[in-house]
């Protein structure tokens, strides 16, 4: 009975664990593509411009993209189990599910060059739609989450947190809608992306203790 707990433990602390690797390996890999970039600026360009058809060094972007993407799969597992006593608990796996496989296939086709932006190609066009789905079946995700969460002792601070962040988040997307900061663009994409991954690294963090102590959320405890 213990080595199938120990190994079932391993196994979920492992998905866990992925929520945490997963972003720092996106954020690492960023820097090194706009490090070997040059004339990339932070503030005024999108990420996805470091994955560009036509720009210098696009796997490492590319890597970070399909790498986070695979590692969310992971997570969102774990995530959903935290929750599948619930009768919605099945959306939270398929918005983390559409999250991860939407920056999975940006990391596929690659962005259209903004030197160009009059000329849409297929492919600039498909990561385009697949990181925007990747995006809001996030915050869905999260929100889902967060409102069956609700009532549970041990997340109730965590997913009022968590609201806070995400209202911040949509804000931060729409503000960065705005024509008069599309200059901005870059900057207002990385204070979402920030907030973003915090949320995972804290889901990501509750996540792995619970299993380590046998919990799996909602009261429930690790099935043998």
């Amino acid at each position: 009975m213990f080595p199938i707990l120990k190994q079932r433990d391993f196994f979920w602390g492992l998905l866990a664990g992925c929520g945490i690797v997963a972003p720092v390996v996106l954020i690492a890999l960023i820097f090194v593509g706009a490090a070997v970039t040059s004339d990339y600026n932070q503030i005024l360009e999108p990420i996805s411009q470091l994955a560009a058809t036509g720009s210098p060094h696009p796997g490492w972007m590319n890597t970070g993209f399909i790498t986070y993407g695979i590692m969310i799969l992971g997570f969102g597992l774990v995530l959903y189990r935290s929750v599948r006593s619930h009768r919605f608990a099945w959306l939270v796996l398929l918005f983390f599910m559409l999250h991860g496989v939407g920056f999975l296939l940006g990391g596929v086709f690659s962005d259209d060059p903004r030197t160009t932006e009059s000329v849409s190609t297929v492919t600039g066009i498909l990561h385009n739609v697949f990181i925007i789905i990747g995006c809001f079946s996030f915050v869905t995700g999260m929100l889902i989450f967060s409102w069956l969460m609700r009532n549970d002792p041990s997340w109730r601070l965590l997913t009022r947190i968590f609201l806070v962040f995400l209202a911040v988040i949509l804000l931060t997307f729409v503000i960065s809608q705005i024509p008069a900061l599309a200059a901005a663009e870059g900057v207002m994409q990385r204070t979402y992306g920030f907030l973003s991954i915090v949320l995972i690294e804290i889901a990501a963090i509750k996540l792995l203790f619970s299993t380590r102590h046998g919990r799996v959320g909602s009261g429930e405890t690790v099935d043998l």
